[in-house]
């Protein structure tokens, strides 16, 4: 028996609403109303559903014409070839919008389609009454009207542009979506052709709902594992890849540094452009082993490290060409640094390998080495060093810490001609690993988000010291770090601290340097108003080191600033510098700070800032930092 009304076979068509509707709930349970992409498949899928559903519910009518009302078969037929088109027209408007960059030419386009799509659905309205595509008659039920052929020609229509559309802006598409933007088109019409041929086999919904599987396989599954702007699969890829690689390989990264910088130079189609190039540039060297990891990191998998360094050379020219282009918009080359690291097949832990790719890349930023970074023995050695400073520090700070100290670096007074104050310095000092430098330990507590805590033990530890030399120490400053200034509790902390050692706000300087104020000036201001007017004071650290906003230096409580060791250096090459530093002295003198200077070593330099006219002076010259005994030995001494 065949499954269908009459000589109609149907079989198609029920698959088909089955099909669609896992399409649909698919979609929906992928939070469809959040991804506009997403969207385009559930309208498409829906239209296709309700076509489908329709059409055997039209060939039923069909079949059993004489038992049913004109007016039902003649309206549910309608509501047919109504929806008939609404599934080529949604996918059509997909792929204008993921291929066309230029806004006015997508509207200009979307236009053409909502009228040609409109033009229909007018038709098929008055098609009731002329009966153009078809008609029910009394006798012979239903008949095919002269205009029986418009939905077809429609389909073309559709399958022409995007055809057309894929091709005039192939430059914009990754290679796999464009060979689908183009097959997409011949499966739905080699669909239609049989259902032309042969109108009693029903391949309507199977036209629209097998292209739409197709696309919807090949490019929204897709790009679950793979990156629609680069074309590049993504890290969840990359894991798998090594989790199950069978032999040794290289694992190479590449980062570009300033892709904020160039995101905000250029429009949307520009940085699409830019994105598609980058992948299509490892794909050509890395075929079938390139990867995105984020929005400025690519990666790819290699046999040896020699191969991967050849490769690497010829992608940083092809990324010069590139840049060059772009260069011909915006003056901003693209800057990349890039590593590489051997594993075994057996030994490939991906959290690992890319702990150390990430030790490599900051060295490689921090020394500006533009060549390929090739993980060796120093790369393992400085990564146990790191985890072993940070078990360090995670053991060691708090305040009755004997390795965690704050020593202390005296400021010469050149009016009192005596050490008034000095300035709290963190060291860490006989650990397993000997004296840690404080550069180096942090950068680890910055990096393992320790360096707030850090900040505060120290603070901690100057408070102790002053409570415990009250009758010498008036004054100790103390850098406060950006992490600190912007902890919601940091003048709760700070007061409760001071109050704890029975000390008065004005015992506490707070260096705050100039980067603070980039990203958090509201935030880190109210918290310096607050503090202020305890009586904390402030000064500004580093001035000289890069971003000097003097709106932002006037209207803060700053009561002194402190001169960059920089300034002092330039002062020695040349009439240029001596001017600047004096003129900067004199401006900040004239609004009512004071100044201090740090890195005083020779008598020349001395020399020079006191004929500026500052106030105070740090620096080797007078004294290196000290341990807080011997500190306080010598402010005795300049006492007397």
């Amino acid at each position: 028996m065949e499954f269908g009304y009459s000589d109609y076979y149907i079989i198609g068509e029920v698959i088909t609403c089955w099909g669609a509707f896992l399409i649909c709930l698919n979609t929906l349970m992928s939070y469809a109303l959040y991804d506009k992409q997403q969207r385009f498949f559930l309208y498409a899928a829906s239209s296709t559903f309700f076509t489908s559903l329709f059409n055997i519910i039209s060939v039923n009518n069909i079949s059993h014409f004489s038992e049913r009302p004109v007016f039902l078969c003649v309206f549910i037929t309608s509501i047919y070839f109504f929806l008939l088109l609404v599934c080529p027209f949604v996918m059509t408007t997909y792929v204008c919008d993921l291929a066309i960059q230029n806004k006015k030419r997508k509207r200009v386009l979307n236009i053409i389609l909502v009228i040609v799509q409109n033009f229909y659905f007018l038709f098929v309205i008055i098609n009731i009454k002329t009966g153009w595509i078809f008609r029910f008659d009394p006798l012979e039920g239903y008949i095919r009207g002269p205009a029986k052929n418009i939905t077809y020609i429609l389909s073309s229509f559709y399958g022409i542009i995007i055809i057309v559309t894929a091709l005039i802006n192939r430059r914009y598409l990754a290679r796999r979506i464009f060979y689908v933007f183009l097959i997409y088109p011949f499966i739905s019409i080699c669909f239609v052709g049989i259902q032309f041929f042969f109108p009693k086999i029903l391949l309507t919904g199977v036209a629209s709902f097998t292209s739409i599987l197709f696309a919807y396989m090949t490019i929204q599954s897709y790009t679950m594992e793979v990156n629609i702007q680069t074309g590049l699969m993504t890290e969840s890829r990359l894991r798998k890849k090594l989790s199950v690689q069978r032999r040794n390989g290289v694992l190479y990264v590449m980062t570009i540094d300033n892709i904020n910088m160039i995101q905000s130079s250029l429009d949307v189609s520009e940085i699409n452009q830019m994105f598609l190039h980058l992948g299509e540039i490892f794909m050509t060297h890395f075929p079938r082993n390139a990867y995105v990891l984020s929005i400025n990191r690519l990666a790819a998998i290699g046999r040896s490290v020699d191969d991967v360094r050849l490769k690497s050379a010829s992608i940083l020219n092809d990324i010069k060409k590139l840049s060059s282009d772009i260069n011909s918009i915006i003056p901003i080359p693209i800057e990349t640094y890039s590593a590489a690291i051997e594993f075994k097949k057996e030994d490939n832990d991906y959290d690992s390998m890319m702990d150390l790719i990430n030790n490599m890349l900051v060295r490689a930023k921090s020394s500006q080495l533009k060549s390929m970074q090739v993980c060796d023995e120093s790369v393992f050695a400085d990564r146990e060093r790191k985890r072993c400073i940070y078990k360090i520090l995670k053991r060691e700070l708090s305040l009755e810490s004997e390795q965690f100290q704050v020593w202390f670096q005296p400021i010469y007074s050149i009016n009192g001609k005596k050490f008034e104050y000095m300035e709290a310095l963190s060291r860490l000092k006989n650990t397993e690993l000997g004296d840690i430098p404080p550069q180096e330990f942090v950068q680890v507590a910055e990096n393992r988000g320790l360096i707030e805590m850090l900040g505060f033990v120290a603070f901690e530890k100057v408070c102790k010291f002053i409570s415990d030399n009250r009758d010498t120490v008036n004054a100790v400053s103390i850098n406060f770090s950006v992490y600190q200034m912007m902890n919601p509790n940091v003048v709760k902390n700070v007061l409760s601290t001071i109050e704890r050692f029975s000390l008065s706000p004005s015992n506490i300087i707070m260096e705050i340097t100039e980067s603070i104020f980039i990203d958090n000036y509201e935030l880190v201001m109210k918290h310096m108003m607050e503090l202020a007017r305890a009586g904390v004071k402030f000064y500004l650290d580093d001035f000289g080191t890069g971003y000097s906003n003097l709106t932002n230096v006037i209207s803060l409580p700053f009561t002194t600033i402190k001169m960059d060791r920089s300034l002092v250096l330039a002062m020695e090459e040349g009439q240029k510098g001596i001017s600047l530093f004096f003129d900067l002295v004199s401006t900040f003198k004239g609004v009512g700070f004071k100044i201090l200077v740090e890195g005083v070593e020779t008598n020349n330099q001395n020399y020079l800032v006191e004929r500026a006219g500052v106030d105070y002076i740090q620096g080797f010259l007078y004294s290196r930092p000290l341990p807080p005994v011997e500190c306080v030995e010598l402010l005795r001494r300049s006492e007397n």
